[in-house]
């Protein structure tokens, strides 16, 4: 048993016998991995190294200071609880910290034992058993949305009743209009007037707008790098992926997130000529599965050149308009509506970075992203991009497979190596 391995048994012990100490515990582990993160020799690339701090101080943040909590969905606009000092988390983000620190299983059975179906998403699942063994804070109030989960619709329904805190929703029509922006955008105020209630503190629109312009020149730069990084070696891993969902969805709007953009489009222009083979990922990614994080870690045999959970929020906005702005990326997102918007905005992405190959990761308990598998796949080797369909578990090491996926995408590799 290593070290981590030590760590996420005791947390899963202590949390049946002192929640409290076991949450000081993952904090203090926290810590000590952005320490090791900052002073130890890496060959993550500045921009990595920048995201990692963000994303890990937001976990740190959720746990050390509960008093300024905001439990929200990840599709979530969070810019008007950035400007009122509230700390938002999503119950994927923390899933996926006690996942890397082998935790979650403890919680996994907390949640089925209670009833929550064996089906439900790994990430929920995780985090409604941590809510039930009091390793969460009680949250000051919840905000969540519809897109483009089914789980959400019942997750946080659930978590507010829980935690007996106030819960506001957010529902996104499934079609794409000017008039479902102007639907989505009053509910965008209404949820002004909820944070207000709850703080007391009126959301000032004028500063709201410079916080979503922040959001849309985040994102601008993001588009940037991906347009630069078509023929370059661009060095990362399957945990940077992981981090930049969390950055682009509920750090969207800070001053970090944008300096770590405008960091990440400095080096694409900068990179060396590619090597190896550039990959367009599909949903989330498997991160915990050694093999494959050994595959991908820093490698010039084989890049993520791009994953939809990162580029989701890349959509034109006037941002003097904040709220029909954060309402146009709800609802012109590839994620909502029907599986073929999804699909074709992939393609357009993979053309845009020069991607060799596509793999579509299926997580299990993800129905959105499981019903389109078999679509996506016909639409993208129809237009000349090899997919390879992988099934899985982001989340959740008892799903097992570990060997199998790796296997599968070894062999995916061969395959478009012997196509050069």
């Amino acid at each position: 048993m290593d070290i981590i391995e030590q760590f996420g048994a005791k947390i899963g012990t202590l949390s049946d016998t002192n929640p409290h100490r076991a949450r000081q515990l993952l904090t203090a582990g926290f810590r000590a991995n952005g320490l090791k993160n900052k002073v130890a020799p890496s060959a993550s690339t500045k921009s990595d190294r920048m995201l990692f701090q963000l994303v890990n101080r937001a976990m740190i943040t959720c746990l050390s200071k509960p008093q300024q909590n905001v439990m929200v969905s990840l599709f979530t606009p969070c810019e008007m609880l950035h400007l009122q000092g509230l700390h938002p988390y999503s119950c994927e983000g923390f899933s996926s910290y006690l996942s890397g620190s082998m935790a979650e299983q403890p919680f996994l059975r907390q949640a089925e034992d209670t009833g929550i179906p064996n089906s439900l998403c790994s990430y929920h699942k995780v985090f409604i058993g941590a809510a039930q063994k009091n390793l969460m804070p009680k949250p000051r109030f919840i905000l969540s949305t519809s897109l483009a989960c089914d789980a959400n619709t019942l997750t946080f329904r659930h978590l507010a009743a829980f935690y007996e805190v106030p819960h506001f929703n957010l529902d996104i029509p499934f079609e794409s209009s000017p008039q479902a922006v102007e639907y989505v955008a009053g509910q965008l105020r209404q949820m002004a007037a909820f944070l207000t209630r709850q703080t007391g503190i009126p959301v000032d629109d004028g500063q709201l707008v410079r916080v979503v312009a922040r959001s849309q020149r985040t994102m601008a730069l993001f588009d940037r790098a991906l347009h630069r990084r078509a023929g370059k070696l661009i060095r990362s891993d399957l945990t940077s992926e992981l981090f930049r969902t969390a950055a682009f969805h509920f750090l969207l709007g800070t001053p970090e997130t944008e300096a770590y953009a405008r960091q990440l489009a400095r080096e694409t222009e900068t990179a060396p000529p590619a090597q190896g083979k550039q990959l367009l990922w599909i949903h989330t990614t498997p991160y915990w599965v050694d093999p494959l994080r050994q595959l991908f870690a820093q490698s010039t045999r084989v890049q993520i050149a791009a994953c939809d959970m990162s580029y989701e929020g890349m959509v034109e906005a006037d941002p003097t308009k904040p709220y029909e702005a954060m309402a146009r990326r709800l609802v012109y997102s590839p994620f909502n509506g029907p599986a073929e918007r999804r699909i074709q905005r992939a393609l357009e992405v993979a053309k845009t970075v020069q991607a060799d190959g596509a793999v579509w990761f299926c997580h299990w308990g993800c129905k959105h992203t499981l019903g389109g598998a078999r679509l996506g796949k016909k639409a993208f080797e129809e237009a000349g991009l090899p997919t390879l369909l992988l099934d899985g578990d982001s989340c959740d090491r008892g799903f097992g497979g570990q060997g199998q996926a790796a296997t599968r995408v070894e062999a995916f590799l061969e395959v478009l190596e012997g196509m050069a």
